[in-house]
C-alpha cells in the first residue's frame, strides 16, 4: 500500500502535465447496393468520416515552444477489424515540435493531398472525388494513398494561409527497388470569410516513371448556397510512362433549417494511354446535427464506369462486370468522442 501511495505521488503530476486526450468517431450506416452481377447489402463502416480511436496530446517546453503526438487507429466498425491489416496505428502515428513557425512532424502522416476538400460531400465515402480518386490510383484523396510512412511533415497556418509540406522516405512498402521509392507534396490553402481557394503537388518516384499529381479547388459560400469545384491531373499513375489524364469534380451545399444540409455532387475521371479508363460518378446526400458530435445520414452514390472500365465504385464488380455500373444507398449515423 505504502509502494502504491508514493507511485501516485510521483506518477500524478506527471500526468497531468501529458494533457493526453483520447478521441474518436463511430460511424455505421445500412447499405444497399450493386455492381453489375454483385448484389450488396450490410453494414457500411465510415461512410461520413472513418471510424477511429486515437490519442494525441502535447507539453509546453517553455518559450513558445510544445512537444506533440499523434496515435491513431482506424477500424471497421461493422466487425472490428483493422482499418489496415498488421498496422497498430493505421490511420497516423507521429512526434514533432509546434510553435509560432508551425509544426514539424515525424512518423506516418497525411500527405497534404489528404486535405484537399473543396467537396460538397466532404470527402466522404459516398463523395464523387473520393470514389473516384481512390479507384483512380491517386495520392490526392481523402483515403489511405495520402498516408504516408517514414516521413518528415511541416504544417503552419498565418492570417488565413496554410501551408503544408511532407518527404517521405520509403513510402511505397512493395517497392523492389528501395533507393527511389520516396514521396514529396506541398500545398497552399487560403480562407477568408466565404472563400476558399487552394492548390496541391505530390509526387511518389519509382525507378522505372515518376507519378506525378497536382490539383487545385475552390469554395463560396453564398449563405444561401455554397459552391465547391476542384480539378486535378496526373502523369505516370502507376508508375506507367504515358499515363495521364484528369479528375474534377463540382458540387453544392444548401442549407435546411438550423442543423440540416443537402449535398450534391458530380465528377468525372479520365486516364489516357493504352489502357484508357474513365468513370463518371454523383451523390445525393442530406445530413442532420442531432447535436454537436451526432450526426444523422442518408445518401445515395452512382459510379457509371464506360465500356472497357472496371473496378469504380462502392460496390466490388466481378470479373465480367466491365463497363458496368455501381450504385449505393446508404442510411446511417455518426458519433464523434
Amino acid at each position: 500500500m505504502i509502494a502504491l501511495a508514493v507511485a501516485g505521488l510521483v506518477s500524478a503530476p506527471a500526468f497531468a502535465q501529458s494533457n493526453v486526450t483520447v478521441y474518436g468517431v463511430a460511424d455505421a450506416a445500412v447499405g444497399f447496393g450493386g455492381h453489375g452481377d454483385n448484389d450488396f447489402s450490410g453494414i457500411v463502416s465510415g461512410v461520413l468520416s472513418g471510424s477511429r480511436i486515437g490519442f494525441k496530446g502535447t507539453e509546453d517546453l517553455g518559450n513558445g515552444l510544445k512537444a506533440v503526438f499523434t496515435v491513431e487507429q482506424g477500424f471497421d466498425i461493422g466487425n472490428g477489424n483493422e482499418h489496415i491489416a498488421g498496422k497498430q496505428f493505421s490511420r497516423q502515428a507521429f512526434v514533432g515540435l509546434g510553435g509560432s513557425f508551425g509544426t514539424v512532424s515525424l512518423g506516418r502522416q497525411y500527405a497534404p493531398g489528404y486535405f484537399f476538400n473543396y467537396d460538397a460531400v466532404l470527402g466522404a465515402l459516398v463523395s464523387p472525388q473520393s470514389i473516384l480518386s481512390s479507384n483512380g490510383g491517386l495520392t490526392i484523396t481523402p483515403n489511405s494513398a495520402a498516408r504516408w510512412d517514414n516521413s518528415v511533415a511541416y504544417t503552419g497556418s498565418f492570417s488565413g494561409l496554410t501551408a503544408r509540406a511532407i518527404y517521405s522516405m520509403n513510402a511505397v512498402e512493395t517497392d523492389p527497388n528501395p533507393n527511389d521509392d520516396d514521396a514529396y507534396g506541398l500545398s497552399l490553402d487560403y480562407a477568408n470569410g466565404p472563400l476558399s481557394v487552394g492548390g496541391v503537388y505530390q509526387v511518389v518516384q519509382n525507378n522505372a516513371e515518376d507519378q506525378q499529381e497536382w490539383g487545385i479547388g475552390a469554395g463560396y459560400d453564398f449563405g444561401v448556397v455554397k459552391l465547391t469545384g476542384s480539378y486535378q491531373a496526373f502523369d505516370g499513375l502507376g508508375f506507367v510512362k504515358g499515363a495521364e489524364g484528369d479528375l474534377w469534380q463540382v458540387g453544392l451545399i444548401v442549407p435546411v433549417g438550423a442543423a440540416g444540409n443537402v449535398h450534391l455532387a458530380y465528377g468525372e475521371y479520365d486516364r489516357d494511354d493504352l489502357n484508357n479508363r474513365g468513370a463518371e460518378s454523383w451523390t445525393v446526400a442530406y445530413t442532420h446535427a442531432l447535436s454537436k458530435r451526432t450526426t444523422a445520414y442518408v445518401g445515395y452514390n452512382s459510379t457509371e464506369n464506360e465500356s472497357g472500365t472496371n473496378g469504380f465504385g462502392l460496390v466490388a464488380g466481378s470479373t465480367g462486370d466491365l463497363g458496368d455500373d455501381s450504385d449505393l444507398f446508404v442510411v446511417g449515423l455518426r458519433h464523434t468522442f
